[in-house]
């Protein structure tokens, strides 16, 4: 069984931060240049793509890291 770490909520929201930011910079030019200029389209394309890819694959790769270098640091 894989043992958990209890992150800080501050580490939680800065965890957050970064990787919502390369997708919020990134993924709505791209949608709108490939894809559509209406704005709203934009914005849900953008959030269909962004919600999940930071929910399920950026935010928990992130944490394992930072769980990870915890673990290496010797804080449990």
């Amino acid at each position: 069984m894989k043992k958990t770490i209890k992150l800080n909520r501050h580490v939680k929201t800065v965890i957050t931060f970064f990787a919502l930011v390369p997708s919020v910079y990134y993924i709505p030019p791209l949608i709108s240049e490939y894809i559509t200029q209406s704005h709203f389209i934009v914005t849900i394309l953008s959030l269909a793509i962004i919600v999940p890819v930071t929910s399920y694959a950026a935010i928990p790769a992130l944490t394992g890291i930072i769980s990870g270098v915890n673990k290496a640091w010797g804080k449990h």
